[in-house]
């Protein structure tokens, strides 16, 4: 019902769709439309995006995992349309509606599908310091780059910053939610239904404290229904006028894992991520990050659930099982696990971005290691912008390590993709 009446709180609007703009921006951030919309009237604007891309993998023909059938796809190739439409109303009332329709064959299956990413009318005073929302959205708290971890309503990516192409990672919750400001301080509260894959609640709450200068830090409180509360803090810094220095920790009452890992019980798992940036003279970034991460694996659930894993999709393989159901259930639960990602304790990222030349080129080259088992994440992408409204992206992924180590357990030792954006 809430859906709904958003939808028709944007339909009564006298929408009309242009592309007039001469605006360009890169595609290929987290959310394309975070830092601006094309303008069509005082009132209303829109973005649009249409995308396409194919992926060719080099799949590993002996995944330790595999219990002999063919699970993994050597080629994926997505189409999608993107579209926001916003609407302002004397400057007080906005409504706001992020729809997201692809068509996705993996080789396995193709289906066309379509969400809501957002949806929602908001308020605000006249001074602008008082906000109300209602409706679909996703508030962003974390400034990190790999790690996002003070978005404490989002559990994780499925492998931090792999698929720039995917919009479902900008999602939103259903809430009710107010934000005021004063200053540089700002006071937040959030009303969410939930989503948690992690625990059986209906309702979540957040409240956030945030300040913002050259040092900004902000306390986030997170309270599931029925566990105790959850807290998060964030800090960064301008310690230079090339470098900054970022910090956000988290501590929850429950464990973000979805796996039968049983060895580790505590009242409480923390996570911590350190960063910090350098940007030179001529333009160019290098980014580091280091993450701890109680969620995950330790040394002894890791070996257990793999070595498992991995000795019964062996005997699937060979027909050798005497007991079929319980080795399909120790394979698929390796296989569950590897699809979380964020499952060991430790990791270090590095990128390093250039500057964008003259004809609109640029490079961005990253790494995540995992430093528990030393196994390795690489990545090359170029970046070509053509127009104001046609870009595009080719990107080569490498996954490197021991045959039951985190990236080495990945079902492609490579893959290359090629995409296609085009705005409207």
């Amino acid at each position: 019902m809430l859906r709904i009446w958003l939808l028709l709180a944007l339909l009564s609007s006298p929408l009309a769709l242009s592309n007039n703009s001469n605006i360009s921006d890169d595609p290929f951030a987290d959310d394309p439309f975070e830092n601006d919309v094309r303008e069509v009237n005082n009132n209303l604007n829109n973005r649009i995006e249409l995308k396409g891309y194919y992926q060719d993998n080099n799949l590993r023909s002996d995944h330790p995992f595999n219990p002999g059938k063919d699970l993994f796809s050597d080629a994926v190739k997505l189409i999608s349309l993107d579209g926001q439409l916003e609407n302002d109303w004397q400057n007080q009332w906005k409504t706001r509606a992020r729809i997201y329709l692809r068509y996705l064959d993996d080789g396995k299956k193709n289906a066309g599908d379509s969400y809501l990413l957002e949806g929602l009318a908001q308020w605000q005073s006249k001074d602008r310091n008082l906000i109300i929302e209602l409706g679909r959205s996703k508030p962003q708290w974390s400034n990190g780059y790999n790690y996002d971890i003070a978005n404490m309503l989002q559990p994780q990516r499925s492998l931090p910053y792999i698929d720039q192409d995917n919009p479902l990672q900008s999602k939103g919750w259903d809430m009710v939610s107010g934000q005021y400001f004063n200053g540089p301080w700002s006071f937040s509260g959030y009303l969410v239904a939930s989503e948690s894959p992690y625990v059986d609640a209906n309702t979540e709450a957040v409240l956030r404290l945030g300040y913002q200068q050259n040092d900004s830090f902000s306390l986030l409180l997170h309270k599931v229904e029925g566990h105790n509360l959850s807290f998060g803090a964030t800090y960064s810094s301008l310690l230079t006028d090339s470098i900054t220095f970022r910090a956000e920790w988290t501590r929850h009452s429950y464990r973000q894992m979805l796996s039968t890992l049983q060895i580790k019980q505590q009242s409480n798992y923390q996570r911590l991520v350190l960063g910090s940036t350098y940007t030179a003279d001529s333009g160019w970034t290098l980014t580091g990050e280091y993450f701890y991460n109680e969620h995950g694996a330790n040394k002894q659930e890791w070996e257990d659930l793999t070595v498992d894993a991995a000795a019964s999709a062996e005997r699937l393989r060979q027909n050798q099982s005497t007991n079929p159901a319980a080795d399909y259930e120790n394979t698929y639960a390796g296989l569950d696990l590897m699809s979380q990602g964020w499952v060991r304790e430790r990791y270090f990222s590095l990128m390093f971005m250039s500057m964008q030349s003259e004809d609109l080129w640029q490079l961005r080259l990253s790494s995540q290691i995992s430093l528990d088992d030393g196994s390795q994440l690489h990545r090359i992408e170029l970046l070509k912008s053509f127009s104001d409204n046609f870009s595009a992206r080719l990107q080569w992924q490498n996954f490197n390590g021991c045959d039951l180590c985190e990236y080495g357990l990945n079902p492609s030792k490579n893959n290359i993709r090629l995409t296609g954006s085009w705005l409207f």
